[in-house]
């Protein structure tokens, strides 16, 4: 019976050490699931990607500052790329479930590889986990649906270069049409199960991307009124403009102030909605002009025709560039090389001008010279000669007159007579008193 025994005590330790070697193992492959777990999901948190476009100093840095609740923070703008992050915190804990990043492109499109790549934006069953928010300057409306154009032509031209199958590619399309269809006001119920086809004119060109157009510097408004008398027209024009942009391409529609940032949370949380499928209860707000708010589909060409009672003195199939009033440009244009004129050149058109502009009957002026420097007596002219000759005559003869007059008898006065002063007889009569000098008196008395 001994030998029974050991048997089963060396089975019970056999079976012992396998369950170990089992309990081991389960527990290796259980931190190996929770591993995998934890970086899978780190993975998919750094995934999310928020793309912005737009031109130089349009306001996207300030956007994403205000985004990430930096007001205070004075980062400077970077060059070509840029890359920041969004912490997507929870709204009952204000916990961070997740960070989104952000790539921001300055002009330079071939950066679009690097953002917006295979490598960034990944297909899952929701889609695209990208977003595409294009920023423009309001200061500058002539040009805003210059440079939307602009923007939206690279986004398609880059997305339609990009590997992607052609299925995943209709089914990020469809997935996109479905999210507007299935928008409702907060309050209401849309019935999901039957969804109504989109109305004319709503996602004729789809990307497959949701896209976000934000309109920076609003505040320029009054600026606008103020320098180049713009009215409520002109900004019905801009509105009816970029909406029926955003409507084509099934955009949202944001505008931030420069000062202050009322929608800068609106746009937080429908980013959050379009990124994270979290709701966004946020109605539409299209009364302030200075302060539109319009999330894709809402809008439609029958809603935007409300404008039209206040562009009837316009054409709308106009472009902006041309209706829109622009500021001057006094700027001096230096592509054009200006040459110095030679100093005798200039001297001699100079007196050709001032010979021009001589009054008629003025004397042409002449160089001094050492001839001309001296003054000259005035002669008498010839009888008959002219009117100075004349005038030198008759003055001539007039005092002439006066040295060859004889005085009367018994006049006085200060005339000597000729005779007396050239013939040296001697006077009978005592020369009279001078009027200046009084007549001497004799001293001897009378005899």
């Amino acid at each position: 019976g001994g030998g029974g025994a050991g048997e089963k005590d060396s089975v019970l330790k056999q079976w012992y050490q396998r369950r170990v070697r089992v309990s081991k193992l389960e527990e290796q492959d259980l931190w190996s699931d929770i591993l995998n777990d934890v970086s899978t999901a780190s993975t998919n948190k750094d995934k999310k990607c928020l793309l912005v476009l737009g031109d130089e100093f349009s306001g996207k840095t300030t956007v994403i500052n205000r985004l990430r609740r930096l007001e205070g923070h004075t980062s400077k703008a970077g060059l070509g790329l840029e890359y920041s992050y969004l912490d997507i915190r929870d709204q009952f804990s204000d916990d961070i479930i997740s960070r989104l990043s952000i790539w921001t492109l300055n002009n330079d499109q071939t950066s679009l590889q690097y953002t917006l790549s295979e490598r960034h934006l990944t297909y899952s069953d929701k889609g695209w986990n990208g977003m595409v928010v294009l920023v423009v300057d309001y200061s500058k409306p002539w040009s805003i649906m210059e440079r939307l154009e602009h923007w939206i032509e690279v986004l398609d031209k880059h997305i339609e270069g990009m590997k992607i199958e052609s299925s995943e590619r209709r089914d990020v399309c469809s997935k996109l049409t479905k999210s507007l269809q299935e928008y409702c006001l907060p309050g209401t119920e849309n019935n999901k199960d039957i969804l109504l086809p989109l109305t004319e004119g709503v996602l004729d060109n789809n990307l497959g991307i949701p896209i976000a157009v934000v309109c920076t510097k609003v505040d320029t408004m009054t600026t606008l009124e103020k320098d180049l008398d713009y009215t409520d027209a002109y900004f019905d024009l801009i509105q009816w403009h970029v909406r029926k942009f955003c409507l084509k391409f099934g955009a949202g529609l944001f505008y931030l102030n420069g000062k202050e940032s009322a929608n800068t949370d609106l746009l937080y949380k429908y980013i959050v909605h379009k990124m994270y499928s979290l709701p966004f209860d946020i109605s539409p707000s299209v009364i302030d002009k200075d302060c539109l708010m319009v999330p894709a589909g809402w809008d439609t060409l029958q809603k935007i025709s409300i404008l039209n009672d206040t562009l009837r003195s316009f054409n709308l199939e106009d472009d902006l560039t041309t209706v829109l009033p622009k500021p001057l440009n006094r700027r001096a244009d230096t592509s054009r090389e200006i040459k110095a004129e030679d100093d005798q050149s200039f001297l001699t058109r100079m007196q050709s001008l001032l010979q021009n502009q001589r009054p008629a009957g003025a004397r042409p002026s002449k160089p001094l010279t050492s001839q001309t420097s001296r003054t000259a007596l005035p002669t008498s002219a010839a009888p008959g000669g002219g009117g100075a000759g004349e005038k030198d005559s008759v003055l001539s003869n007039f005092f002439n007159s006066l040295l060859n007059k004889k005085p009367t008898p018994g006049a006085s006065g200060p005339s000597v007579r000729a005779g007396a002063a050239t013939t040296g007889t001697p006077r009978t009569n005592p020369a009279p008193a001078s009027p200046r000098q009084p007549a001497r008196t004799s001293s001897k008395p009378a005899e």
